[in-house]
């Protein structure tokens, strides 16, 4: 009974993705993956699903599953709801707070809405829990129909899965499939987000090839003639749902066109089985015809409609067939998403508004092969998404409104459901109702459905009858769908508001400014809005002028002024300091300068942390890590934003594990690319160059295909980095052209000087100096360090090694001076480092005590290794010198240090200037053999710290190779300088060579050997 149960579909042509699938589940209990199904309608993404299903039902394994309903796209969570809705059962196992937020974003638990993101945080730990028990298989069909706070929560899963043993396979439409009905004409559709449930997987499901789609249609009707045969594999294309219902579609005689053979009910189960993409139903029949005559649409059916639509049209003749009670039940069930499908509903309005029975309506449903009713689970299913928008697309206008509202009457009266179903089956304009609605949008919002808040909110304007109501609704609904990562969605909307708004502009203005200043940065990666429009909204919203706290009044107290100004001016000060970083734009400096007193300490730190002043008194850095260390578990997503922004200032996300994971947590969505952003950034600063350009690439291409020029912007220039260290002539040139003009045209004056540091740097690695030089002296000013550019030290080293190389060192130490006087130092670790090395290039033409105090001084730096490449610089340099002393073992040593991080990094140019530099060197200047003896006057340990040490090894890099803290090998260097007479570890090398010498004169002859 079981086996027969879970037996699985007989699929052909979909070899590779069962295999793939199968693996999964193999592999489950090692690593947990994701997958998805990406393909037309009906090339059996479903039916894949259901393998997966048969598949871990038979291994024992927990089966979670999801079907996404247009109906039911607009309803914050409620794809996750039918994920873990089994599971609500074990939330008692979860943290009180996790606990809570999942509860309460599922609708079962009254109380204050979730912080930021913790629902994501709580369904990981609600599956994690499951999983400990026995694994989870999470099958999700239709995600294309997934609510956006659910799908949030599904990618924020997906991203997690490898510990765990849990796999997560999805199936989604193409994106671009016209498949779906034709939306309510008041209602604003939701931007595609396809892109952001792609997991670590993609198996795409293209059409079956001819031999493939042959085989398929001679197994599921072999008595077709074959002249209707080769009519039907040619407008099919190869797509299996075609293949199974184009011939139901043929007739002979004509009148066969409306009804189906009386057998529908009870098609034979294996010839379901072997159905390429079955239904979500298998009942249904394919009535194939007797005769070759066949239905002249076929012929051009699939000719010139959206994939959708046509396969859409399949169902057209059932639909039309049906009588009107029947048809009427079905579109209620097809608009009601969930809760329209369980049959006691689907009864209970058929007695309130049809004029047949039950019992028949329920007949003429099942004998039209549409839809099912399993007597097991009492819900009603569709024999495939495409019935529900063939039934939306043929009904009236009046009758879908008639349907929600036998939706709305079923319904109980406190169902934010209920009021969504009056909304739409309301014609006209509706203050009570858009009261109302707002409410629900402003409770769903406060859930963490912000996205789906945007639509209800946008309704609520158009019922709203004054047009400065509907005004202020469209740009409050504008603000929910920027927060909730629908950026398009907000442009319309605030494009609506500004057709609706009075002469003065749209209300609230602060808010309107603020939407419009984001959504063109993101979009358009054009900052003209923030630095036009948020100074003076900042100053109104100060004095109390045009805005009300509720969105809606025109005028307002001067106490609902300052209450919406604390709400706003975070989000303002930090888009205007962002917006500073990049442009340089002296309005946005002063703008940010003059409120930052008025806001938040983090927020003040954050603009300290970029502003400066640099001086004795700047302790930025020790102040982040109070504040991240003091971050309370709850806190608002706004400080998690502006300390992640004040890291990124000083150079220090690496630093602050906990702050970006929480921040991941807590709010993913909209914080994926700019964590990613800093993080791909953080990772070139420390050596991990093939993940900073992984990252970097992938979003780059996720930015363009959503449309997001400023994050795309930002990690092309990332990419830049990795290329022009690498010394990537051709992939720099390539990036070059893709950046400067957008870059210059938009006034972001950090991509476009950083873009010539990296032409400096790119040019250093080929050993290019006059060149360098040439590019690097625009990035100064005569004099002194550029004003307003907080990036200057990414290109400090560059400019003072381009300076250096071709001669000009007094004018590399002119500017030193001028980056000292500045405070650039004071900045963080990162900036002294930079500085400090910078300075050991410069006094290569000092003293032979300066020089070597000046390089000691880079290597002695804390933590000098985690920044291997401008580490890797100065010790190349410093072999250059050395050899030019005639001191070519230490010189050896520092090459080879060098040569071994630039191979390891793929700086290739800068890897064959090592080799050359090492090729010069006499080959005895190899690895330093250990003395014979101990030093007479150190002790063994001693001496051998000393060798180590001579070979230019770091005190950490000693204690590794010794088994000795990088402290102990401190306190023996303590003793071990006196000793020898020294003050520098770079007099260590002459200090032991001299010994040697001195040691082997010394020593007696060996005597002859005996006869």
């Amino acid at each position: 009974m079981p086996g027969e149960r879970w037996a699985e579909p007989v699929l052909t042509g979909r070899d590779t993705q069962i295999t793939a699938i199968g693996a999964a589940l193999a592999d489950i209990a090692s690593t947990g993956t994701a997958i998805v199904l990406r393909g037309d309608p009906g090339t059996g993404k479903s039916a894949l699903l259901r393998v997966a299903e048969a598949r871990a039902r038979r291994a024992g394994f927990r089966v979670l599953r999801m079907t996404g309903a247009e109906a039911e796209s607009g309803l914050a969570f409620a794809a996750l709801h039918q994920v873990l809705w089994p599971l609500l059962g074990d939330t008692r196992a979860l943290p009180a707070g996790q606990r809570y937020a999942l509860e309460r974003a599922l609708g079962v638990r009254d109380g204050a809405p979730p912080e930021g993101f913790a629902v994501a945080g709580a369904a990981l730990a609600l599956l994690t829990h499951t999983a400990a028990h026995r694994p989870v298989v999470v099958l999700l069909d239709d995600l294309q129909w997934a609510d956006p706070s659910s799908a949030d929560v599904f990618r924020y899963v997906r991203r997690r899965l490898a510990p765990l043993p849990v796999v997560v396979i999805g199936a989604i439409r193409c994106a671009g499939a016209a498949d779906r009905a034709e939306p309510e004409p008041s209602l604003v559709q939701e931007e595609d987000g396809s892109a952001e449930h792609l997991p670590d997987r993609v198996l795409d499901l293209g059409p079956l090839d001819e031999q493939q789609a042959a085989q398929l249609l001679r197994t599921l009707h072999p008595c077709l003639p074959e002249r209707a045969r080769r009519r039907v594999l040619r407008a099919a294309g190869g797509n299996p749902l075609a293949l199974r219902e184009l011939p139901a579609r043929m007739r002979c005689p004509a009148a066969d066109r409306l009804a189906l053979p009386q057998d529908a009910r009870t098609a034979a189960p294996d010839s379901a089985r072997r159905d390429g993409a079955p239904g979500k139903n298998q009942g249904g029949a394919d009535g194939s015809p007797s005769g070759d005559d066949c239905d002249p649409e076929i012929a051009d059916l699939f000719d010139e409609l959206p994939l959708g639509e046509r396969l859409g049209r399949l169902y057209e003749d059932r639909v039309r067939a049906l009588p009107d009670s029947a048809r009427r039940v079905l579109l209620v069930a097809a608009l009601g998403g969930t809760f329209a499908q369980h049959v006691t509903v689907l009864r209970g309005i058929a007695e309130r508004a049809a004029a047949a029975p039950w019992a028949e309506i329920g007949e003429h449903i099942e004998t039209s092969g549409l839809a099912h009713a399993d007597p097991v689970t009492g819900r009603l299913t569709f024999r495939h998404p495409l019935v529900r928008g063939c039934l939306a697309h043929l009904a009236a206008p009046a009758e879908r409104r008639a349907a929600h509202r036998l939706l709305a009457d079923a319904l109980p009266v406190d169902s934010p459901q209920r009021t969504m179903h009056r909304a739409s089956a309301a014609l006209g304009t509706d203050d009570g109702l858009a009261t109302l609605l707002h409410a629900e949008a402003d409770e769903v919002a406060a859930r963490g459905g912000e996205a789906e808040a945007a639509g209800m909110m946008a309704r609520a304007a158009g019922l709203s009858a004054d047009p400065a109501a509907r005004a202020a609704r469209l740009v409050t609904a504008a603000a929910m769908a920027a927060r909730g990562g629908r950026l398009r969605l907000a442009v319309r909307l605030v494009t609506a508001a500004e057709a609706e708004a009075l002469p003065g502009g749209p209300e609230p203005a602060a808010l309107y400014a603020f939407v419009v200043a984001y959504t063109r940065l993101q979009l358009d990666g054009d900052p003209g809005p923030t630095v036009e429009l948020l100074p003076a909204a900042l100053e109104s919203s100060e004095t109390g002028r045009g805005d009300g706290a509720d969105g809606l009044s025109v005028s307002v107290s001067s106490a609902a002024a300052r209450e919406q100004r604390a709400a706003l001016l975070e989000p303002m000060l930090f888009l205007l300091i962002v917006v500073a970083v990049h442009t340089g734009d002296e309005r946005a400096w002063a703008a940010a300068e003059r409120h930052a007193a008025d806001a938040s300490e983090l927020a003040a730190l954050c603009w300290r942390a970029w502003a400066g002043p640099f001086d004795a008194g700047y302790d930025v850095p020790r102040r982040l890590r109070e504040a991240v260390a003091a971050l309370p578990a709850d806190q608002e997503t706004a400080a998690a934003w502006l300390l992640l922004w004040t890291a990124t200032a000083v150079d220090a996300i690496g630093e602050h594990d906990a702050l970006w994971s929480r921040f991941a947590r807590r709010h993913v969505y909209a914080t994926d690319a700019f964590i990613d952003i800093v993080r791909a950034h953080d990772a070139f600063l420390h050596g991990r160059w093939d993940a900073s350009l992984a990252v970097s690439r992938r979003g780059a291409e996720t930015s363009a295909a959503a449309g997001y020029a400023f994050n795309e912007l930002l990690f092309l220039y990332n990419a830049g980095q990795v290329l022009a260290a690498r010394g990537d002539r051709a992939g720099l040139a390539a990036l070059k052209a893709a950046l400067r003009a957008p870059s210059a045209g938009r006034r972001l004056r950090f991509v476009t000087e950083r873009l010539r540091g990296l032409e400096v740097l790119c040019a250093l690695g080929h050993g290019r100096t006059e060149e360098a030089w040439r590019l690097a002296r625009r990035l100064v000013p005569p004099g002194g360090v550029p004003p307003r550019t907080p990036w200057f030290h990414l290109s400090l080293l560059d400019w003072v090694q381009a300076a250096a190389g071709s001669g000009r060192r007094a004018e590399a130490r002119r500017l030193l001076r001028a980056v000292r006087a500045a405070g650039t130092a004071q900045a963080s670790a990162q900036h002294a480092f930079l500085v400090t090395a910078a300075e050991a290039l410069a006094a290569e033409d000092q003293d032979d005590e300066e020089v070597e105090r000046r390089y000691e001084a880079v290597y002695a730096f804390p933590d000098a290794e985690d920044r291997p490449f401008p580490l890797a610089r100065v010790r190349l340099a410093h072999a250059v010198w050395l050899r030019s002393r005639s001191r070519c073992e230490p010189a050896a040593a520092h090459c080879r240090a060098a040569l071994n991080t630039f191979t390891r990094l793929g700086a290739t140019p800068w890897a064959e200037q090592a080799a050359r530099e090492l090729a010069l060197l006499p080959a005895s200047a190899g690895p330093r053999p250990p003395l014979t003896e101990r030093h007479p006057l150190l002790s063994a340990q001693e001496s051998r710290i000393a060798e180590l040490v001579a070979q230019g090894l770091t005190n950490r890099q000693v204690g590794a190779r010794l088994g000795l803290s990088p402290r102990t090998v401190g306190t023996h260097l303590y003793k071990i300088f006196p000793k020898l007479g020294i003050t520098t570890r770079a007099a260590m090398a002459r200090a032991l060579e001299e010994t040697r010498t001195t040691a082997r004169e010394a020593a007696p002859w060996p005597a002859p050997p005996a006869r």
